[in-house]
């Protein structure tokens, strides 16, 4: 049987990258009626080749989890992402800003077979215990923020490409992402030894060479050092002892280790400019700075949209085991999501040439909401599992309920309920 929540969340999921990856190719929006094919023809150069690699390589990592058989072929993802590729070359052709590249489109289509590729080899090894089963479909909600993250530091880069300042920014969100790795090998994958702590120290420099690629291309010494470092911090906290924690006291630990790097990322967002100086504040209804460039206007906001998803997914996730419904968590989601959004916004209206934006203040809302209900597709997807998971010997018989006392579920084991 096929969990239905694992493929919404994962379609949620994708479709979530897929808006990033559509802002990045398609901005600033303005069409013509006469096509642009003069480009059709010729090729980037060596950054844009790869760049369109590893930018379609986690859209061909997700796109098998969207599926409801065991195994996607990985011959079909390549035809959907040289399709999806198609189709945007194709859009970009009238919009003068961009242009259009047969070359383009088989390299993007090339990432999203790696991205297949690496699917199957990490499931398969994964399915060597049954118990493990799933966890690649976000069976632990940790994995879902890990995956967040991805679209995060892909953002922070491009960002930081533009404005090297912002490099130190990158650093909060890696040092993130490597708590989190460090933590589920400690407590999931390390014990019945499905992957070795040196293969999560690659794992996690793959991860930063794949999320922070704009940087490690474009700045290749500093970008595969900080891989390198990332990797080998990894190997060493995978290596510390459990202590003997509960899943429950794991995830809880975790997301509380993880509040110093999301206040040091915001705190260097909003503070760091203002260092180099001030103007009266001003606050505008419309997207402000980039001196009304459109494009690097809108590209701009994917990274405080991109930063409040994760923030509203951790907050969520934080008291996820209240169970309380979406509508009823999603109103303190936005409180506390909004706050963080006035000090990013109101720092933004002190900084010369930028000012505060209304707009981006409300997508930054939104985003919050989206992060929070990628959460709650999360834990459904987490109670799928606990009611359909054949018994094992260590299982009773457990009633899920939720606030309101209708049954969620017939049995799970004790240990694993503490997940939610």
């Amino acid at each position: 049987m096929r969990s239905e929540s694992r493929t919404r969340l994962s379609l949620v999921l994708l479709l979530y990258f897929l808006g990033i990856v559509g802002v990045i190719t398609l901005a600033p929006f303005r069409f013509t009626s006469v096509p642009n094919v003069s480009y059709l023809l010729q090729s980037g150069g060596w950054f844009d080749n790869w760049a369109n690699i590893l930018m379609f390589l986690p859209l061909g990592f997700l796109y098998p989890l969207t599926q409801t058989a065991d195994e996607t072929p990985v011959w079909k993802v390549f035809l959907i992402g040289l399709m999806l590729s198609a189709s945007i070359e194709m859009i970009q052709a009238y919009e003068p800003a961009r242009y259009s590249s047969v070359f383009d489109m088989t390299t993007n289509a090339t990432g999203a077979l790696l991205g297949a590729v690496l699917y199957q080899a990490v499931t398969r090894r994964i399915r060597i215990n049954a118990r493990l089963v799933g966890r690649l479909s976000l069976e632990i909600p940790l994995i879902g923020l890990i995956y967040l993250l991805v679209p995060l530091v892909l953002v922070a880069s491009l960002s930081a490409n533009e404005d090297s300042s912002r490099l130190l920014a990158l650093l909060p969100l890696v040092l993130l992402g490597s708590r989190l790795m460090s933590a589920v090998q400690r407590y999931h994958f390390g014990p019945p030894r499905v992957f070795s702590n040196r293969a999560m120290g690659g794992f996690a420099a793959g991860w930063v060479a794949i999320g922070a690629f704009p940087v490690v291309l474009r700045h290749p010494t500093l970008g595969l050092s900080v891989g390198v470092a990332v990797g080998l911090l990894t190997w060493y906290e995978s290596s510390l002892p459990t202590l003997g924690a509960s899943e429950r006291r794991f995830e809880a630990e975790t997301l509380r280790d993880a509040r110093p790097y999301l206040v040091a990322y915001f705190a260097i967002v909003a503070g760091m400019p203002l260092l180099f100086g001030t103007s009266p504040w001003h606050l505008e209804l419309g997207l402000t700075g980039s001196e009304n460039d459109p494009a690097r206007q809108m590209l701009r906001l994917l990274e405080p949209v991109a930063s409040l998803t994760l923030l509203g997914y951790a907050i969520a996730e934080g008291r996820g085991r209240h169970e309380r419904k979406f509508r009823s968590i999603a109103p303190r989601v936005m409180l506390e999501c909004g706050v963080v959004a006035v000090i990013v916004e109101g720092s933004r209206g002190f900084q010369p040439g930028v000012g505060a934006s209304v707009m981006q203040w409300a997508a930054m809302i939104a985003a919050s909401v989206l992060g929070a209900g990628i959460y709650h597709h999360q834990r459904a997807h987490v109670r799928w599992i606990l009611i359909h998971r054949p018994p094992t010997p260590l299982s009773v018989p457990v009633v899920i309920t939720t606030a309101k006392g209708r049954s969620l579920g017939r049995l799970a084991r004790l240990s694993e309920l503490s997940r939610l």
